[in-house]
């Protein structure tokens, strides 16, 4: 992936910039941010802010209670900041030895202010660090001292500490960070000025330190090609709140692929939607038509709901239920239908009330109406004749039935 390096001026107006990508590693030098912004837009950038921004501090603190802490860190230094823990970024190094811990702090409105200026050029912000950490810890076996080109002085001390000084304040700096870290197994310098290199030797002659005094500056490109990933790097401020999104791009041949399926996926979902719709639309006019056919076979009916189908429905089953106590009657009624069928028999009145059939009939003889009833008897029917008299020549017989 191709990733930008920017180093900001103190004055934030300029800027060092490193490049990595498929080609290798190259220091683009010295050059504006808007240039740079213009010249590799979407680039990944690593920032590397001013370390007098920052303010690196250690705490007696236990793993566990860092943990505890989560967001509250900045209550510990609150004093030493001289502001409100609430404005401040603060982040945390692992435990050392005797429970020191090393925070990392940064107002946070500044920090949040540079962030929104270098994205609004145009650079795609995904780590920001003081720019400390451009200078190699060396294993921790050694402080580093490096003198930049505009003669500020750079001193490392461990992984998560040091400063930033002038040249003038040197011998002073040195024994606060001898006496604040309990002692140094050397120091490896990178100074240009022989005033300067004669000062730091005496200091190192009175402390009885090793040293490595160089000439030249080191080579940064060299510590930031090894270092692969700078957004999981500790001392990257932008974490919780500020943490940045890890952006990709997919090959254009996938890009083509995945707008494909998307529009089939949304043609499709139109197409059920569509469906579905109109499934909605026949469903209520069948709705409708079956009220309008249940209003006209019944034409008193009056709604007192606002879903008439739900209501026609409730009815319906209603009126099934009655009609379930009608099924033996009609049974019965079939089964006599059937006896009188060919008999010769005139029926002359027929009731049913409480699941019994009252049937009078007209005979010549009153064996005819005895047949009768034998015959009712052979359809499971339990018949009786109830009454018999004489009419005019015919025998008039009330039978009782029931199913």
């Amino acid at each position: 992936m191709n990733t930008l390096y920017v180093q900001l001026s103190a004055d934030g107006m300029k800027a060092k910039a490193w490049l990595a990508n498929a080609s290798g590693f190259a220091t683009l030098g010295e050059s504006d941010l808007a240039a740079l912004a213009q010249r590799y837009p979407g680039h990944a950038t690593v920032l590397f802010l001013p370390s007098s921004l920052c303010l690196f501090t250690t705490v007696t603190a236990s793993s566990r209670q860092l943990r505890q802490a989560g967001q509250s860190l900045a209550w510990l230094i609150e004093e030493q900041c001289g502001e409100d823990a609430e404005n401040l970024q603060v982040i945390a190094a692992a435990v050392m030895a005797d429970d020191q811990a090393h925070l990392l702090a940064i107002n946070r409105d500044v920090l949040q202010n540079l962030l929104t200026h270098l994205r609004g050029l145009g650079l795609r912000v995904v780590a920001a660090l003081p720019d400390l950490f451009l200078i190699t810890s060396s294993g921790l076996s050694a402080w580093q001292l490096v003198e930049d080109e505009d003669g500020c002085l750079f001193l490392r001390t461990s992984a998560f500490s040091g400063a930033v000084l002038e040249p003038s304040l040197l011998t002073l700096m040195l024994d606060a960070a001898l006496l604040e870290q309990g002692g140094a197994t050397g120091l490896v310098a990178h100074v240009r000025g022989d005033a300067l290199r004669l000062q730091l030797q005496q200091w190192l002659a009175d402390h009885e330190l090793p040293a490595e005094l160089h000439d030249s500056a080191p080579d940064i490109a060299i510590h930031l090609a090894t270092t692969a990933d700078w957004t999981k790097h500790p001392a990257n401020l932008l974490q919780g709140s500020l943490a940045a999104g890890q952006q990709f791009s997919l090959p254009s041949g996938l890009r083509i692929a995945a707008a494909f399926l998307a529009a089939a996926f949304a043609l499709q979902l139109f197409s059920e939607w569509a469906h579905l719709a109109y499934y909605r639309y026949q469903a209520g006019k069948s709705a409708d038509a079956a009220v309008a056919l249940y209003k006209k076979s019944h034409p008193d009916t009056r709604f007192r709901t606002t879903s008439p189908v739900d209501e026609v429905r409730k009815r319906l089953n209603a009126e099934r239920n009655q009609a379930t106590g009608d099924v033996t009657t009609l049974a019965t009624l079939t089964r006599v239908a059937e006896s009188l069928h060919g008999s010769g028999l005139n029926t002359q009145r027929v009731d049913f009330n409480n699941g019994v059939l009252t049937l009078d009939v007209d005979a010549r003889a009153l064996t005819e109406i005895d047949s009768l009833r034998q015959r009712l008897d052979g359809q499971g029917l339990r018949t009786e004749i109830v009454s018999a008299n004489a009419q005019g020549g015919l025998v008039r017989g009330r039978l009782r039935v029931e199913g």
